[in-house]
Parts: structure tokens; sequence; C-alpha cells
């Protein structure tokens, strides 16, 4: 489906993952998909802002969760705005054993996207979950990005390209990417700036409410991947898990500001 605003913005997004892959304002797509990518549903889509969800990453089920490979239902729509609803099924009971409703809200407004994610415990027992916007940032060339952010400066991330991963502090408020990145920032969250050498004006990915964490990551060297050509800067709850009661809810809201 493609929203579309009176400014002549677009953006497109895919039922199956909730996964929006394309945001156009000025005539630049600020989202990449990459080159490997599958449309048909056969796997999760590997671009765009795929979700993760209720797990970030590799644990006690597969990798990344399952909100990623479902379809997601349409609960209301117009021209500029979309809403998706996700709730348990036997799929999901197997796996993670708990009901819950998540409720995913993309709004193209004039000056930004705005995306507002939230998950509610429908369940009798408690759960914990972990979860990310795995957002994927078109670049003109990853060598020439720099992404910043006051918090980067003295926050301990896990680097994971470590064997095994291990914590360090960060001593600078500015990330460049040299070589293969995978590091989750805990407590970096508010507005994060991405900067492209071959663009005019730096991208604001602006964390507004609820994700607490951010990860940096690019498969640095991979041409099948496309590394040169985006960055992935997620909105996440990562380093630490949420935990909800029952009937209780938990929002995390992201919005793409040009």
């Amino acid at each position: 489906m493609e929203l579309k605003n009176s400014a002549g913005d677009s953006a497109t997004i895919y039922q199956f993952g909730a996964c929006v892959t394309s945001y156009v304002k000025g005539g630049t797509d600020y989202l990449m998909v990459r080159p490997d990518a599958k449309m048909d549903g056969s796997k999760p889509i590997s671009g765009g802002i795929p979700f993760c969800f209720p797990q970030f990453g590799p644990g006690a089920i597969q990798q990344h969760g399952f909100a990623r490979n479902l379809d997601w239902d349409i609960a209301e729509q117009t021209d500029d705005m979309v809403v998706f609803t996700l709730s348990e099924n036997d799929y999901t009971m197997e796996m993670w054993p708990y009901k819950f409703l998540a409720t995913y809200t993309v709004t193209l407004a004039g000056d930004s996207l705005k995306t507002d994610f939230s998950v509610t415990n429908t369940d009798s027992k408690a759960f914990d979950f972990t979860a990310a916007l795995h957002s994927y940032w078109s670049v003109e060339d990853i060598d020439g990005v720099k992404v910043s952010s006051p918090s980067f400066n003295g926050a301990t991330y896990l680097d994971k390209m470590q064997s095994p991963p291990a914590d360090v502090v960060s001593k600078s408020d500015s990330i460049t990417i040299k070589g293969e990145t995978d590091s989750v920032y805990a407590g970096v969250s508010g507005d994060v700036v991405l900067a492209d050498a071959k663009r005019k004006s730096p991208l604001t990915i602006s964390n507004t409410l609820g994700w607490a964490d951010t990860v940096i990551w690019n498969p640095y060297g991979s041409e099948a991947m496309g590394y040169k050509n985006f960055i992935c800067v997620e909105s996440g709850v990562a380093a630490a898990p949420v935990r909800l009661e029952p009937g209780e809810y938990w929002t995390g809201a992201m919005n793409v500001v040009p």
C-alpha cells in the first residue's frame, strides 16, 4: 500500500511484517531495501523498517521474533495514515505462549514520517519482551556517514563483533563505520542524527517515547547485502526487557525527520 500527503511525499508499506519499505520526501527515498531482499513473503523483508518483536536478536525463539514474518491486520486507513494490529495465533503461541495486542500506526505528516508502536498484555500472566525497529536508512556511501547524539558519549554498548560479545564504553558523541559493526547502545534515545557527506541535510531519527536504546548495524564489506548504501540505526528496547503485567501496555514512538 502507499500513503501520500499534500506535499507530494509518499510511503510504501507491506502488510507482511507491517514493514515500511520506502519514505520519499523531496525526491529522496530515506529508506533502503537490500538487493538480496525477498519481497514475496518467503522470508522477512530485509530493508525499510522491519519489526523485531517479541525478541531482539537471537534467543529462546527465532531470530528477531515473529512480528516481521506475519501478515498484520489493517484496522484503519486513510490517504496519509494506516493502523496495523497483530495478536496471538497458533503459530505465535507455539513459540511464545502469551496473549497480546500489538498496534502500529504510521502517519505521513507534512514534515516527517511518524511511527507509533504499542504492545498490550491481554493475557492473565505477565510477560517480558525486547523489540526494535530494524531501520535501514539509505546513504550514498557508508564511508561518508556519521551518526551522532550527545548520549553516545559515555554510553555503554554491547559490541557484538567481539568474541565473545563485550561491553565497551563509548568515548565519542559520534560514530563512523570503518568495518563490520553490530553494537547495542544502552540508554541512547531522543534525537539521533544521521549525516551523509554526499547529502545536503542530515536525517533525524527522533525517539520521542519508549524506545530506550539505539542499535547500529552494518555488514561492512558485504556486496550481496549492498552494505555501501545503508546503515541500520535502530530504535530499540534491547539492552533490558520490558515487563508487562496483565492489562498493562507499552508504547514506542519514533519519527523520521529529513
